[in-house]
């Protein structure tokens, strides 16, 4: 039976606008994790400082960067990504927890995940990996949320968290400079069925709701790239107004309720 893992690549404190509003965004993300139906997954955080959040009841292995955080550019004021890098360092170390073979799922620390995620990746277990087709966007400073999947946008074309890749030890990176193994073919999740599929491992989609993605709670990477407001549009647009189906949303994601 594979194993199961969620890699967090963490902003720095000297990237974040407000690093107590990052721990508090994360300790949500813990909180999604903690409500699995299945406790057999472990938790790999590359960071620069490990955060001030309370990790009970998971078993979180947080793997410090061994290089500098991103600086402002002089020339154009933005903020450099090291992102890259830290998933480089996630994929070097599922080299020691994986065994034979893994579901691997890139989380991004502001995101959510539906209880049923791991216990449905498990069971099923097809031996490519799972696309999150169906989500929603929610909005922190309205409280409002959107579907996605369907009609509409799919989730993963706008949230990175999208995607459970099925990986053996030859798909890893062999050192901090291998940047073509497959597990780093996965950079833009927009591409991730496409790579998955040219690699003749073929996505399937979740058949639900699987994840919650935020926007708007004042720092992240979407407001760094200047991108919240094809979000709050979105969201505006395709606002979820029945209130038996809110409910549902709430009971599944009861984190959202911080923002209501």
């Amino acid at each position: 039976m594979p194993s199961f893992h969620f890699g967090i690549p963490l902003m720095s404190r000297a990237m974040s606008r407000d690093w107590t509003l990052v721990c508090r965004n994360l300790a949500r993300t813990f909180e999604s994790l903690r409500r699995q139906t299945s406790k057999d997954f472990r938790v790999l955080i590359t960071c620069h400082e490990i955060p001030n959040v309370d990790t009970s009841g998971l078993d979180v292995e947080f793997i410090l960067a061994d290089f500098l955080p991103p600086s402002i550019s002089n020339e154009t004021g933005k903020i450099g990504n090291d992102k890259p890098a830290k998933k480089r360092l996630l994929g070097l170390s599922l080299r020691t927890y994986l065994g034979e073979e893994t579901y691997f799922m890139h989380l991004d620390a502001d995101d959510l995940v539906h209880p049923s995620l791991v216990e449905f990746t498990l069971k099923d277990n097809n031996k490519s990996g799972y696309l999150v087709e169906y989500g929603y966007m929610f909005d922190c400073e309205s409280g409002k949320v959107a579907p996605m999947g369907g009609d509409n946008t799919p989730f993963w074309k706008h949230c990175g968290s999208c995607a459970v890749i099925y990986l053996t030890l030859n798909d890893l990176p062999s050192d901090t400079k291998d940047k073509n193994c497959y597990f780093m073919q996965f950079r833009r999740h927009g591409d991730y069925a496409d790579i998955a599929e040219k690699h003749g491992r073929a996505l399937s989609t979740y058949p639900g709701f699987m994840a919650a993605y935020l926007v708007n709670h004042g720092d992240n990477d979407t407001l760094n790239r200047g991108k919240v407001g094809v979000k709050t549009k979105y969201v505006e647009r395709w606002e979820i107004a029945d209130s038996s189906e809110l409910a549902t949303i709430f009971l599944d994601f009861p984190m959202l309720l911080d923002f209501t």
